[in-house]
């Protein structure tokens, strides 16, 4: 099922809600608006933790005493992030940016994360695909389908287990395509998360993506994670199956359209040398002092001059100070007195080369962010150095449009 089939199915739904049930109808809203307000307050709290713990944890050694408990705060606000990530979807006020992702490289990104979130006598491994899997996602929503299928193949797994990952690129002659799939892809790549723990008892598969049903004697707990999983999914336009044994364990199974990558080799290793070498002028505008502090404190850290402001108005002085010679507005969405793509338009008068980074835990603003315009991009919260400084040099070293 496409996005606009998704879209008109839920907008179906809110309408058979609010004729036949307007009660309920309005209780639904009122949830959803909750959800999506209390994850954008926790997001920027899980920026400003996530962001302090790496700070702290670049400057200790390895056999430093105080890495093990700064690596569970980590471990604890990442997870916690996942739980917001699921309300955000609940609350339909996610940032979808889909792009050009090798699903090869992602999962090898992840993968020491991922041995972190399981117990120490469960082994995550992880087969590559021979060639490219490059897909088109929103590199958020991956890693959140990765990291929600890792920890529940980790709670079916009892004692000692394995988790494998593995990657591999089909011909759509070799794949089981469902009818629904109204546009099928010449090629798919087909990633699969594979536990050797307790299986899943057959008559209970049917319900697996149903929000908060959890497998009760199976060690799977209940909540919205399975249920996003498989909404990401279709909404990337893949599929997903589960084919479990008990006592022999589970494997979910997705298979994602694929892409060729717009980028050659060659520009590729020319474009990451432009950006460990590049450097600029950022203005941060953000009216949460602690997202702040910390999102400068990273940035400085890598050499970058950080003009930081409070607000939309003091953001626009600081410009007219500099003369419009600014290199990077970095800003949030969502803030007092002007919203961060008003201030972006007002700021891109001056100077039509700005390079524009969005972030925010959500954006509540119709459309904010032009998808064609390789000026703009937009980065989620929370968010870790290593993403925030990615996204950096990605929009810093885009062709300018």
């Amino acid at each position: 099922m496409t996005d606009s089939h998704h879209d008109l199915l839920d907008r179906a739904l809110d309408v058979h809600l609010a004729e036949d049930h307007p009660m309920r109808a309005e209780q639904v809203d009122s949830l959803r608006r909750l959800a999506g307000g209390i994850a954008h307050d926790f997001n920027n709290l899980l920026t400003a933790i996530l962001g302090h713990t790496e700070l702290l944890l670049d400057r200790r050694a390895a056999e430093s005493p105080d890495r093990p408990g700064l690596e569970q705060i980590q471990q604890a606000a990442q997870l916690a992030a996942i739980l917001t990530q699921q309300l955000l979807a609940y609350s339909r006020k996610q940032v979808l940016t889909p792009v050009e992702v090798d699903l090869n490289q992602t999962v090898a990104n992840l993968h020491a994360r991922l041995t972190r979130l399981v117990r120490e006598d469960i082994t995550v491994s992880f087969q590559p695909s021979s060639r490219p899997a490059v897909i088109r996602i929103d590199p958020a929503q991956l890693d959140q389908i990765i990291v929600n299928l890792v920890l529940n193949a980790r709670d079916a797994i009892a004692t000692t287990g394995r988790i494998l990952i593995d990657i591999t690129c089909l011909a759509a002659s070799s794949v089981n395509v469902p009818l629904d799939v109204h546009v099928p892809a010449v090629e798919y790549v087909r990633l699969r998360v594979v536990d050797d723990g307790v299986g899943i008892p057959s008559a209970l598969r049917a319900h697996l993506f149903e929000p908060f049903f959890a497998v009760k004697d199976g060690g799977r707990g209940a909540g919205l994670g399975l249920a996003s999983v498989y909404g990401i999914v279709r909404q990337s336009g893949g599929f997903i199956d589960v084919e479990s044994e008990l006592g022999r364990g589970t494997t979910f199974e997705m298979h994602f359209p694929a892409i060729e990558s717009s980028l050659e080799p060659d520009e590729s290793r020319s474009r990451e040398g432009k950006r460990a070498g590049g450097r600029a002028t950022i203005l941060l505008v953000e009216d949460e002092d602690a997202v702040r502090g910390v999102a400068g404190t990273m940035l400085r850290r890598q050499g970058y001059l950080v003009l930081d402001a409070p607000t939309p108005a003091r953001a626009c002085e600081i410009f007219a100070e500099q003369g419009g010679n600014v290199d990077l507005l970095l800003t949030d969405v969502v803030m007092p007195e002007m919203n961060g793509p008003a201030l972006a338009q007002r700021l891109a008068v001056l100077n039509p080369e700005l390079r524009v980074l969005f972030m925010s835990g959500y954006a509540d603003v119709a459309s904010p962010f032009d998808v064609g315009n390789p000026n703009i991009t937009f980065l989620n919260k929370p968010f870790q150095s290593s993403v925030l400084l990615s996204k950096v040099r990605e929009v810093l070293t885009r062709p300018r449009g």
